[in-house]
């Protein structure tokens, strides 16, 4: 009895670790190109009655039932109140503001991705394939590549634990607030450079000294927007043992800031440089 109930435990464990394959969730590009879906409230398919008057059968729409179906920006109202005198600086800001959007949206952190691979998986997979560089533990190797070029598991993977991340090359043009939420739940990362993100600041740091405070013993902050609450942030990070900051200048804020960071943290050592190329990342 107790062998056949082993064998159906592990017959599950089996059939739970192959069905969380990450390639089975669909972006929002491939649920949008799938078209809309039924509605379906407890198996059963959503009373026509209940539906908005524009997606019931046999009522005529047009293309503004847009605006029924969805609110539209206050972008979309205003160039619309502008329409007669739209000018072309009017369409290049709102196609940056869309280029903002899309880029927030793709560093967002995904639930079913680290449910699929893992936190240390999911990691590797979001870092690696926006041009950053990804230690793992007991290794010496860096991991650089693509979705071409470097094939990664797409399933569950025991052995994957990140012990460093550079994200000095990351894509179109640094890290956001967002993206840094995909370092959440990496026990073994001793080693963090974010050298030229230039949208990090004090609010990407308190998330990082919230996540990964306690294991963090590098960090390096050129370039980044630094302010005097970005030092009370660091200063909670227990673990930190080397920091590696721009020079603050005639800021004489940061300086009181890092004055007092250096007398309450007595072994946490400060690299304080200008905007040159360095080798202090290989010094850890």
């Amino acid at each position: 009895m107790m062998a056949q109930k082993l064998k159906h435990s592990s017959i599950l464990r089996t059939l739970c670790i192959t069905s969380r394959n990450y390639s089975e969730y669909k972006s929002i590009y491939e649920r949008d190109e799938a078209g809309r879906q039924p509605r379906k409230v407890h198996g059963k398919e959503y009373p026509e009655w209940r539906r908005p008057w524009s997606q019931r059968d046999g009522e005529w729409t047009s293309k503004l039932s847009i605006f029924v179906e969805k609110s539209p920006s206050m972008n979309v109202l205003n160039a619309m109140q502008k329409l007669p005198n739209l000018t072309f600086q009017d369409l290049k800001e709102w196609w940056a503001e869309m280029r903002v959007i899309q880029e927030i949206q793709n560093q967002k952190y995904l639930p079913e991705r680290v449910i699929a691979l893992g936190a240390n998986l999911a990691a590797l997979h979001f870092f690696v394939y926006r041009q950053s560089a990804v230690r793992l533990k007991d290794k010496k190797e860096w991991l650089v590549g693509d979705v071409v070029t470097l094939k990664l598991p797409d399933t569950y993977r025991d052995g994957y634990f990140v012990e460093a991340v550079d994200c000095s090359n990351f894509h179109h043009n640094g890290i956001r607030y967002e993206g840094l939420q995909n370092l959440n739940g990496l026990n073994y990362l001793k080693w963090l450079s974010l050298r030229n993100n230039k949208y990090v600041d004090v609010w990407c740091i308190d998330r990082i000294a919230g996540q990964n405070g306690e294991t963090l013993e590098f960090l390096n902050l050129m370039g980044c927007k630094l302010c005097a609450g970005c030092i009370y942030a660091l200063a909670r990070m227990s673990a930190l043992k080397f920091l590696v900051i721009n020079d603050p200048g005639d800021n004489i804020e940061l300086q009181a800031a890092l004055s007092m960071l250096e007398e309450e943290r007595p072994d946490l050592l400060i690299s304080i440089q200008v905007d040159t190329e360095s080798d202090v990342d290989n010094k850890l």
